[in-house]
């Protein structure tokens, strides 16, 4: 039992000990009982020391009363001295000196001085009228006694001893009562000087408590909050013993473990457990803000993606996409050096930051990646050939300042460089891309207007069949800048499909080529559609009742569409085309043999005629391999029945080859440059030089 309750004791303690709220109760209670003690001893103190003073007064009174006897009885012998001896003392005399004798005895005696007790049976002070008539009679006669001498001098000198013993009692008294008095104050003092010490000790426990132990713990605390709050989650939140820093303690260690976990899901990619885009921004944004001004570190900042992703995802399904991003990350982390981090910024997309070596180039690092990711990716039961990618940025200490958001848009923009030049390169961002691309924002901006303001016209450029004398142009849209003149369509077209432009661009050309071929009998045109009309809603009616409008028969038509359309994926494109072809329109790839996915679209859908890149023809006169290319085309072409173009046909030593190969139309410079509305008639009117099947004209 007394086990139990000691237990009990000291649980109770740890608890008053270790709680702030019981330390600081705790300890001022007992600062108020120690101001309450003394208060209470104060009182009792101040009481006692008022009667002991007034004890003292009283003791003071009455020992100046008995000096005054002393005076008043050494009076009295005095005077009955000089009486007997027959001097002029009178009886009065002696009558009022004893008279005043029996006041200030009397006053003692009311002051409870234990006169009487002085001398057992002393009654000096009491009859002095008879030591009066005493010395009376004895001075009656003339001349007293001896014995009347004696007996008077007796009672004298008894008067005197007995005020004598009488003083030295009232000063006995006094003495005693100041010393009574000096004790009480001295203890009084001492108490409060005690009690004093017990309090000021207590606050300075207190205060030591607070700002050794209490303070400090709840700012170490205040600290650890405050930075979890700036999203620093590496602080440790101290095991405090304040009962209520503790409570507070296990819930902020919970919420920091929380905090990392979401951290970690919010920085990391999920599919390749990279850092992802959030991750590389502020790493990259720490990297640069703690470079020193003047310091000759470098940093080269890459933007890589997956050439072609979409063509291979949709082939082989999302999931051995998500596998190839995860397995070309994984490269990439192989490649890279121990200071770079690589990170997942999109779909293929990925982020470089490396630390550049002391003479070490920003390209020459780019290069090795992209080398790197050339080797086939095995996927398991079959490999994958990849090409990567990537525009790279040079930063140092200039960049510290500059959000990394924009940072990385450069490098995308190098990105998309490289992509321009044909992919699997590396591309150096330069000013001039930032500058190109306000250019393009500019044109997307201003193509809202330009079929409104009339800025847009239509060129036609021929093409010539090789078997037969049919006519036919290809209707080419040209846009005339106010202020930079002639724009490329390679430009502005991507301009506006970016912008949303592009479907009222597209009726405006389907209305005013459709226009132009009505003037023209016997010409068939051939009209370059943009994805995007495939998908617009209502296209075929527009084309379809465009041509009534204008009373010309689908079969006069040529639709040209690009291999980027992927129909094969894009069940809206293919319904379109499928409803067009039955409307009698007549539908062509262009750009064929530069792409990915020709021959998967050659499988889907059936085309009447098939479009050669120029980058298929230029190589003909100096290279036989491009010769043997070519013609592998063209008779895959026309094993499915369709027509085959060659274009740009700039020289005349090109037209043998291509004729040789089997190509049944042939376009370009050589024949002719696009030409304007109002020159096809007279075009197709000049005389041949190579007679039937207008091989060329004279133009």
């Amino acid at each position: 039992m007394a086990g139990n309750l000691s237990a009990g004791a000291r649980s109770l303690l740890r608890k008053t000990l270790f709680s702030l709220e019981k330390r600081l109760i705790g300890a001022l209670l007992l600062i108020a009982l120690c101001i309450g003690v003394l208060q209470i001893q104060s009182y009792y103190r101040g009481s006692d020391m008022q009667v002991e003073s007034s004890e003292l007064s009283l003791a003071a009174g009455n020992a100046q009363r008995t000096h005054q006897i002393e005076t008043l009885v050494d009076d009295f012998r005095m005077a009955a001295n000089a009486r007997l001896s027959g001097s002029t003392a009178s009886h009065a005399d002696l009558i009022d000196i004893a008279v005043a004798i029996g006041d200030e005895v009397n006053a003692l005696r009311l002051a409870r001085m234990p006169v009487e007790q002085l001398r057992d049976g002393d009654m000096s002070f009491d009859d002095l009228s008879s030591h009066i008539d005493l010395i009376a009679d004895a001075t009656r006669s003339g001349t007293p006694t001896p014995e009347q001498i004696t007996l008077i001098d007796q009672r004298n000198q008894e008067m005197i001893d007995l005020a004598a013993l009488i003083a030295s009692n009232a000063e006995a008294d006094l003495a005693g009562h100041t010393k009574d008095l000096n004790d009480s104050v001295v203890q009084s003092g001492m108490f409060v000087t005690t009690a004093g010490g017990i309090t000021a000790m207590l606050i300075i426990l207190i205060v030591f408590d607070l700002m050794c132990n209490i303070l400090p713990a709840m700012r170490r605390m205040h600290s650890a909050i405050a930075r979890l709050a700036d999203g620093e989650l590496d602080v440790a939140i101290e095991n405090v013993r304040l009962s209520e820093l503790q409570a507070l303690a296990g819930p902020l260690e919970t919420f920091r473990r929380h905090a990392l976990a979401v951290k970690s899901l919010a920085f990391t990619d999920t599919t390749t457990g990279l850092p992802n885009r959030r991750a590389i921004v502020e790493i990259a944004g720490t990297k640069l803000a703690t470079m020193p001004a003047r310091s000759p570190d470098r940093l080269a900042l890459i933007v890589a993606d997956i050439d072609r992703f979409k063509h291979i995802n949709d082939d082989f399904g999302h999931a051995a996409g998500d596998r190839l991003v995860k397995l070309v990350g994984e490269r990439m982390q192989a490649h890279a050096s121990e200071n770079a981090v690589v990170a997942r910024v999109g779909g293929d997309e990925f982020a470089l930051l490396v630390t550049l070596g002391e003479g070490e180039q920003p390209i020459e690092v780019a290069q090795g990646f992209v080398q790197a990711m050339r080797a086939p990716v095995d996927m398991g039961s079959y490999s994958l050939a990849v090409t990567l990618s990537a525009g790279v940025l040079e930063l140092g200490p200039q960049d510290r300042t500059t959000p990394v958001d924009i940072l990385l848009d450069r490098a995308d923009l190098a990105l998309y460089a490289a992509k321009n030049e044909g992919r699997n390169r590396a591309h150096v961002f330069t000013p001039a891309l930032e500058t190109e691309r306000e250019l393009a924002r500019a044109l997307e901006r201003d193509l809202s207007q330009a079929v409104a303001k009339g800025q847009l016209r239509m060129v036609y450029q021929p093409i010539h069949s090789l078997h037969d004398d049919v006519h036919e142009v290809e209707a080419l849209v040209r846009w005339r800048h106010p202020t930079l003149g002639e724009i490329s369509p390679n430009r502005f077209i991507p301009a506006a499909e970016r912008s949303g432009a592009m479907v009222e661009i597209g009726t405006w050309i389907i209305g005013r080529a459709l226009a132009d071929l009505a003037r023209w009998d016997n010409l068939t045109l051939s009209l370059n559609l943009s994805p995007l009309q495939l998908q617009q809603d209502g296209f075929c009616a527009l084309l379809i009742n465009t041509c009534r409008a204008h009373n010309i028969s689908a079969d006069r038509l040529f639709l040209e569409v690009t291999e980027s359309l992927s129909i094969e994926r894009n069940s809206r494109a293919l319904l379109t085309l499928n409803l067009l072809r039955n409307a009698g329109f007549r539908i062509a790839l262009d750009d064929f043999g530069t792409g990915y996915s020709s021959l998967s679209m050659m499988k889907t859908f059936r085309f009447d005629r098939l479009k050669l890149d120029r980058s298929l023809i230029a190589d003909l006169a100096n290279n036989d391999t491009a010769q043997a290319v070519l013609e592998a085309a063209v008779t895959m072409a026309l094993k499915v029945g369709a027509q085959v173009v060659a274009e740009g046909i700039s020289e005349v030593e090109l037209i043998e080859p291509v004729s040789q190969s089997g190509c049944t139309h042939l376009q370009g410079f050589y024949f002719s440059r696009p030409i304007e509305v109002d020159e096809v008639e007279a075009y197709y009117s000049a005389p041949t030089t190579m007679g039937a099947g207008t091989r060329t004209r004279a133009a």
